[in-house]
């Protein structure tokens, strides 16, 4: 079986990406997390995490799919082209980001002007560098909030995207793309 990635990086949000871990665990799924260096990397909530692997020691063929965590402040992640690199490695795979991690994944150049759902509005992205096309379909936080995505999540072509709160059921959707089936009462859905 093929492992899945996880890519964290400074005050990434532990709890957003907990239930996929969860059912990737239950499953039997090996994970394996990198970082941009073997250095400890601190969450949000202040969780250090010792990496298992560089960026650089990436392996593609023996991965199916990349966990993109939320974070409080993803800029230094995301104006980093190695990082950003990282992840273009993934085209074509399952890619499950939460959060302010799609983000990435329009910088990387994989949901321009497609569909997806991020945890920030265009206006506060716009000055970043963003065009209106690279968000034209994007649906914020605002947007969520206003008209809620009734599954809780997005899925453009194998990628799903999600806000913060909707965690549960972007776990669960993540790993039935992987084809593992978990009953969504497990986790009180």
């Amino acid at each position: 079986m093929k492992k899945t990635a996880v890519l964290i990086y400074d005050s990434f949000c532990n709890f957003e990406f907990s239930v996929a871990l969860e059912i990737l665990a239950m499953a039997e799924k090996e994970i394996v997390v990198f970082a941009k260096s073997k250095s400890i990397v601190k969450s949000e909530e202040g969780l250090e995490v010792m990496p298992n692997k560089s960026i650089d020691e990436l392996v593609i063929a023996d991965y199916d799919s990349l966990i993109l965590p939320g974070a409080m402040d993803i800029r230094e992640a995301i104006e980093d082209d190695e990082v950003i690199d990282f992840i273009r490695k993934f085209d074509g795979k399952v890619i499950g980001a939460i959060s302010i991690a799609p983000i990435m994944l329009v910088k990387a150049g994989m949901l321009k002007g497609k569909p997806f759902m991020a945890g920030v509005n265009k206006d506060e992205i716009m000055e970043e560098g963003f065009s209106e096309a690279d968000l034209e379909k994007m649906i914020g936080w605002d947007d969520n909030l206003a008209n809620p995505i009734k599954e809780g999540y997005v899925i453009t072509d194998k990628i799903i995207t999600s806000v913060s709160y909707n965690f549960v059921k972007w776990g669960l959707a993540f790993a039935k793309i992987l084809d593992i089936e978990v009953p969504p009462a497990t986790f009180g859905i």
